[in-house]
């Protein structure tokens, strides 16, 4: 795969034909993609189906993989396992393939706002020149939103080091032949710049669209989540506890009253406490991939439970009596073959069964994908004002907001300092675990980790093996950043030298 940046999949297709002076009728150029609104919102769509697929599968449970949260079963044959065991290299296909999804989004984001400002609004209605001013704040999102996926997993924290290499920023549509003018590495503070830049402009042009629960379309609320999530990942805490508390203040997105209506959130995705609930539809054949990297392994067709990864025991730990978050951990007998051992597996993501063939013996996986929460703004706010230093009280409240909206008869609790911050990221792991945060909350905590005893050995996987079961990482080891794609190294000039250190071709 060559020159990834400039790959632009949805809007010049290729055919061939027997005249190479016509153009077959079905062959849409950069040209005439784009006539009128009904063009515009249907690049749109395409963009929220890329939103989708960034959003799912190996972009989340890839990192959790990385972490300390599971271990592989001796039944997982091998599948994650160059990320559980941290041996990828600078071939590795997964980071390839999420380098350049994230690229052609950005260059399908930047060739529809060309698009957009070539069309003539003159005769246009008020209500298309609004819809067209909404999609150029879509564009603008999905252009941070790719920007800020791919510092995290290829830079170094902004927190660490503002001034090492970040990603090589594409602010235009230009597919170009010529390599003297493809981009450079930017650096970390750079990345950032650009992406607050374009979350300010998503801001403007959506500050009509209202928020509201579960809303398949990128709303102001949206914006704002992001920009909470963005600026506590920068470390700009300020900033973080007012985008968090604005949506925490609003009191829109309110907490699940009850165990029912959380298993409805989970199972049913009944969109409650989420800003944001992306669309699928099985009948459509418009489906996420699944969040689940086989978690759990449930087959109700050969009544056998085998997972390819368990929760870690002092995740498990983690959870007190009375927390509804526990019912995501369910007690088999697991079946390998011939070898049979009891353990709690995740089952957080069970699937929906509106998204499941309905006469279908077991469950697919898939649910909608939950890209905002209300619940991460509670930690959001927690953690930065606990950063900030001398807003302990303050911190606390939302912690214990939080908690007492998961746990049944909770007392609030009280700490301080460095009790404190790790309480809110035991915390974060209790909430958001398999949502594919883990891995880049290690990483900007800069401590590594260590994996521990696992639940039964019998099952594990090079159980006392620490490659594997008992795996630790510093947080020096250099695949803390990921290797940029070598087919972007061996076509782009410009980052012949920039390739992070560690890996070879």
């Amino acid at each position: 795969m060559k020159k990834l940046i400039f790959t632009i999949l949805s809007v010049v297709l290729l055919a061939s034909s027997c005249d190479m002076n016509k153009k077959p009728h079905y062959v849409i150029d950069d040209q005439s993609a784009i006539q009128s609104v009904e063009d515009a919102l249907k690049m749109r769509n395409y963009l929220y189906v890329r939103l989708r697929g960034m959003s799912a599968g190996s972009y989340i449970y890839t990192g959790e993989l990385m972490s300390d949260l599971f271990h592989a079963t001796i039944g997982f044959g091998n599948r994650g396992g160059v990320y559980y065991r941290w041996q990828w290299s600078a071939s590795d296909e997964v980071a390839e393939g999420v380098w350049a999804g994230c690229y052609t989004t950005t260059a399908n984001a930047n060739f529809l706002l060309e698009q957009l400002a070539k069309l003539d609004q003159a005769a246009m209605s008020d209500d298309d020149k609004a819809m067209l001013s909404v999609i150029e704040g879509e564009c603008a999102f999905m252009k941070a939103y790719t920007m800020f996926y791919l510092v995290q997993l290829f830079s170094e924290p902004y927190t660490k080091n503002p001034n090492a290499l970040g990603v090589m920023l594409v602010p235009k549509y230009n597919p170009t032949s010529d390599q003297s003018q493809y981009p450079a590495r930017s650096t970390v503070a750079e990345t950032y710049t650009f992406i607050e830049e374009n979350l300010n402009i998503a801001a403007q042009k959506l500050a009509k669209v209202e928020g509201a629960v579960a809303s398949e379309y990128l709303t102001i609320d949206a914006v704002t989540a992001l920009q909470a999530r963005i600026a506590l990942y920068k470390g700009d805490y300020a900033t973080a506890i007012a985008k968090s508390t604005s949506l925490i203040d609003a009191a829109k997105y309110a907490f699940v009253a009850d165990e029912d209506e959380f298993e409805d959130l989970w199972t049913n995705d009944s969109g409650k406490e989420c800003i944001m609930q992306l669309y699928a539809d099985y009948a459509l054949s418009s489906l996420p991939s699944s969040l689940a990297y086989n978690y759990s392994g449930i087959s109700n067709a050969s009544g056998t439970v085998s997972p390819d990864y368990i929760p870690e025991n002092w995740v498990l730990n983690l959870y007190e009596a009375g927390d509804v978050r526990a019912s995501w951990f369910e007690g088999y007998t697991l079946t390998f073959q011939n070898i049979k051992g009891n353990a709690y597996i995740l089952n957080k993501f069970p699937g929906n069964p509106e998204l499941n063939a309905a006469d279908a013996k077991d469950s697919n996986w898939i649910n909608k994908i939950k890209l905002f929460r209300i619940a991460e703004q509670y930690l959001i706010a927690a953690e930065a004002y606990a950063m900030q230093g001398g807003n302990d009280i303050v911190a606390l409240k939302y912690y214990n907001d939080l908690r007492r909206s998961r746990i049944a008869g909770y007392q609030d609790e009280s700490m301080i300092g460095d009790a404190l911050v790790e309480a809110i990221r035991n915390e974060r792991v209790r909430e958001l675990i398999g949502e594919g945060f883990r891995f880049y909350d290690l990483k900007r905590y800069g401590k590594g980790f260590e994996r521990s005893q696992g639940q039964n050995d019998n099952i594990l996987n090079g159980a006392n093996d620490t490659q594997s079961e008992l795996l630790s990482k510093p947080a020096s080891d250099y695949r803390w950043l990921w290797p940029i794609p070598q087919a972007e190294i061996d076509s782009n000039p410009q980052i012949k030298e920039q390739q992070n250190g560690g890996y070879t071709n």
